[in-house]
C-alpha cells in the first residue's frame, strides 16, 4: 500500500479487461514523486502479490492456496470462477445470491489478490483463529511465527481518513495499546482477532464502498454478546 502509481484513481477498466491483471497494474507503477512511502489503499495493487507468489512457487496462485492454506485448515477447496467480462465482473460486485467456493481469475488464470475470493464468516474466522493461534492450525504449522510477527507489526500509522489506525502487511491494528488486529475489506467484510479476548471473528456484507465501523460494531455488540 506504499507503492508508487501513475494518476489519481485505480485504472479498474484498463487493468480488469486486459489479458493478465498482474502485467496491466505493473504498467501502472510510476509516478512523477517516485517512492515516498506514503500509505495509499490500493486495490488493484495487490495484484502484484500474486505474479509474485506465481513466479516464486512456479504453480497457480489458487492452487498454491489451496494446498498451503485452505487445506490444512479444512477449509473447502476454491475453484477459478472463469468468465471475466466487463458484464460479469459487475454481476460478481453487485449480485447478492449465495456463491460457490470460488476465486475470480484473469483470463491467465491468474486469482485477483484484491477483491474476488469468496469466503464465508465461518471461513473468516477460521484464519482469523489461525493468526490468533500464532499460526498454528491442529497443532502443525501454518504460517512461520517470523512472518506472521512482521505481518502484524505496525508499519505505518495512517492518517485521519483511515481513523489514526496503524497498518502492517495487509492487517490493521486498530489501537497502540492493545492486541486488536483486523484485515478489513471494502463492504464491511473483516477479519477480527483480538489475542486479549482470545476471539475470532468473521464477518461479510454486500457491495457497499467504504464501510469504516466494523471494529466498533463487533465490539460493541458481538464480544457483548460472547460475553454474556
Amino acid at each position: 500500500m506504499t507503492a508508487p502509481y501513475k494518476g489519481k484513481s485505480e485504472p479498474w477498466k484498463k487493468v480488469c479487461t486486459s489479458a493478465d491483471f498482474t502485467l496491466a497494474i505493473l504498467d501502472y507503477l510510476g509516478g512523477r514523486s517516485g517512492i515516498t512511502g506514503e500509505f495509499r489503499y490500493a486495490t488493484l495493487g495487490i495484484q502484484i502479490l500474486a505474479g509474485i507468489i506465481e513466479r516464486a512457487t512456479g504453480e497457480k496462485c489458487i492452487d498454491f492456496a489451496n494446498k498451503n492454506l485452505f487445506e490444512p485448515l479444512g477449509l473447502p477447496e476454491r475453484i477459478p470462477h472463469g468468465d471475466s467480462s466487463k458484464e460479469d465482473q459487475f454481476d460478481f460486485f453487485m449480485n447478492k445470491n449465495p456463491r460457490k467456493y470460488e476465486w475470480y481469475s484473469d483470463p491467465k488464470g491468474c486469482v485477483t489478490a484484491g477483491w474476488g475470493l469468496c469466503m464465508s464468516a465461518k471461513d473468516m474466522a477460521t484464519v482469523g483463529e489461525l493468526v490468533l493461534d500464532g499460526g498454528l492450525s491442529g497443532g502443525k504449522r501454518i504460517i512461520s511465527e517470523e512472518y506472521l510477527k512482521d505481518m502484524l507489526a505496525p508499519h505505518l500509522k495512517l492518517g485521519e481518513r483511515f481513523g489514526f489506525i496503524n497498518y502492517g502487511y495487509l492487517w490493521y491494528k486498530p489501537y497502540d495499546d492493545k492486541g486488536v488486529y483486523a484485515a478489513i475489506g471494502d463492504s464491511g467484510n473483516i477479519i477480527y482477532v483480538n489475542k486479549e479476548e482470545n476471539v475470532s471473528v468473521g464477518m461479510t456484507g454486500t457491495f457497499k464502498p467504504r464501510i469504516f465501523d466494523r471494529v466498533e460494531f463487533i465490539e460493541q455488540k458481538v464480544l457483548r454478546a460472547i460475553s454474556g
